[in-house]
């Protein structure tokens, strides 16, 4: 992975963040996004150090986005590892299609903007991750947040009909995280995450850490493409 070009979204906190991080450590040089968390983005920056680049991008904006990958084909001329994390979550209406349009706008659109655009700086080889959900599977969905897990479900979809039509050279994933402790959550005490940890197998929260060493994992192996890797606690067992 050393001198390669990694491009994660939404990095300034939870999984993103310690994606980030992980690529870094592995020799990547790593641009990163984010949208209003400027604090988190400056912690990230500080850890991965002379080898990251923080970029602003509000995933509703393609212009901005745009931007982005104007950015890193001016400062790198390639790119080798895309990462797309960033993504909204939170109770919206079933009925509501202006909710529907926002996460969709975020949580899918912006990832299939973000991907064709990458691909194109990839010329021909790389990696493509995408982080999804394991609300994305009916069967573990939450009613809360239909929308969500809809978006979410479309992104296993897209993935693996990219995987076949970027194949053989350019592979593409996915993982689908259970309860991760993350800044998603919102305002929550110490024993509010052990509850909810509790409904998963394992029977705490899942550290952002252990879904960026999945994301590591998945990124240096060459034998998978159109994979669904589900690092959920074991919750889509227990609600099943």
């Amino acid at each position: 992975m050393k001198g390669k070009v990694a491009l994660v979204t939404g990095a300034s906190s939870g999984i993103g963040q310690a994606v980030a991080v992980a690529l870094s450590k592995e020799g990547c040089k790593v641009v990163f996004t984010y949208n209003s968390n400027e604090k988190g983005a400056k912690e990230t920056l500080e850890e991965i150090g002379k080898n990251g680049a923080m970029f602003k991008v509000d995933m509703h904006n393609e212009t901005e986005i745009e931007k982005l990958f104007s950015f890193i084909k001016a400062k790198f001329r390639k790119l080798d590892v895309l990462v797309n994390n960033a993504g909204i979550n939170r109770p919206r209406g079933l009925f509501e299609t202006n909710d529907w349009k926002e996460i969709f706008q975020v949580d899918l659109f912006s990832v299939v903007f973000c991907t064709g655009k990458a691909v194109k700086l990839m010329e021909g080889v790389g990696k493509i991750l995408n982080i999804t959900s394991v609300y994305a599977d009916g069967k573990v969905c939450y009613k809360g947040i239909a929308p969500y897990g809809a978006a979410k479900a479309a992104l296993n979809h897209y993935t693996q009909t990219l995987a076949k039509n970027l194949a053989p050279k350019i592979l593409v994933n996915a993982i689908a995280p259970g309860y991760v402790r993350t800044p998603l959550w919102g305002e929550k005490t110490e024993k509010e995450f052990e509850e909810s940890g509790k409904e998963q197998l394992i029977e705490r929260m899942i550290d952002p850490a252990e879904i960026a060493q999945m994301a590591v994992a998945v990124i240096k192996n060459d034998a998978m493409t159109g994979e669904i890797v589900f690092v959920d606690g074991g919750i889509s067992l227990k609600t099943v």
